[in-house]
């Protein structure tokens, strides 16, 4: 990943509290984590007395903490290229800005490894020999791996129409910026402004969408400055942040983009592994509740 992705990710995981983000879905996508629970609890329960697990990319160590639960018996350790992460769940030894292309452990010190939308952002052909370094000689390994078909992609290439839609092309943050400079507070017109926006953009796209819910954020931050006395510097301080999370959102679809087509490209995504002494010993594709797929499970062992 490229430093801007990096930056965006870290900042995406410092707002996250202990295994409760939702990545690249929305909350309401519940059936999505029911599945992918299974999906590594399944895999956990496979694992020998006292594993040894390694989760590349761990993120907020939900992974962990769903095989944990299940085995507690394991002994867990994630990392994470992001210097800050959320609290990891008890039980977890967490490595902090660690990337899975250069792994501080010994040789065959795990008897699992795993990822969960991960290694396909990463050089594929150097995680899998790291991987296949650090794998004992059973091991399992088990990587959960986005889809250029899958709805994840679907739903986040739609949102980021949704977010240019409104920080490019109709340029919210300068316009209410530029009608906060254009009268006092508690600024009545710029307020009419933003609520007009805010409509088109449930219009446009549903209330459900960034189209619609930056710009409520933005009008919401308007009246409550006004409560608070705040100044229009203090404002348009805000609507800087506003918009530096909207293109940090950005971002982040677009190093999903690329990791999806990593993972597209089959004969080099596997070969990668295959090049490491890995074999495909078992795929299967992920669906949510209304049967979208929306990943795929890869499961590999040594050739």
């Amino acid at each position: 990943m490229g430093q801007t992705t990096d930056h965006a990710w870290s900042e995406f995981w410092a707002q996250q509290g202990p295994h409760g983000s939702t990545g690249c879905l929305p909350a309401r996508w519940q059936s999505v984590f029911a599945t992918l629970e299974r999906t590594w609890r399944a895999f956990g329960s496979r694992l020998p007395q006292g594993a040894r697990v390694l989760d590349l990319a761990t993120g907020d160590a939900r992974v962990l903490h769903w095989i944990g639960t299940g085995r507690p018996d394991a002994v867990l350790t994630g990392i994470d290229l992001a210097p800050q992460l959320p609290q990891p769940p008890p039980g977890v030894d967490l490595r902090r800005a660690t990337a899975m292309e250069d792994l501080p452990f010994a040789d065959a010190s795990f008897d699992a490894i795993v990822s969960q939308f991960g290694i396909e952002y990463g050089d594929t052909p150097q995680v899998a020999q790291e991987i296949a370094r650090v794998a004992s000689e059973d091991a399992a390994v088990g990587t959960v791996i986005h889809r250029g078909d899958g709805a994840i992609l679907s739903h986040n290439i739609a949102r980021a129409e949704q977010i240019r839609w409104v920080v490019d092309e109709i340029s919210l943050m300068a316009k209410t910026k530029a009608a906060l400079n254009d009268e006092p507070p508690p600024w009545p017109d710029a307020t009419v402004m933003v609520a007009e926006i805010v409509e088109q953009g449930r219009t446009k796209h549903g209330d459900q969408s960034a189209a619609w819910e930056i710009p409520e954020a933005v009008r919401r931050s308007l009246l409550m400055g006004a409560q608070a006395g705040d100044t229009a510097t203090g404002i348009a301080t805000l609507l800087d942040r506003i918009e530096a999370q909207a293109r940090n959102e950005l971002a982040r679809i677009a190093s999903l983009e690329a990791a999806c087509a990593t993972a597209d490209a089959r004969d080099g995504f596997l070969g990668a592994f295959a090049a490491a002494g890995l074999a495909v010993s078992e795929t299967e594709e992920l669906s949510d509740a209304a049967g979208r797929v929306f990943a795929e499970m890869i499961a590999l062992k040594r050739a």
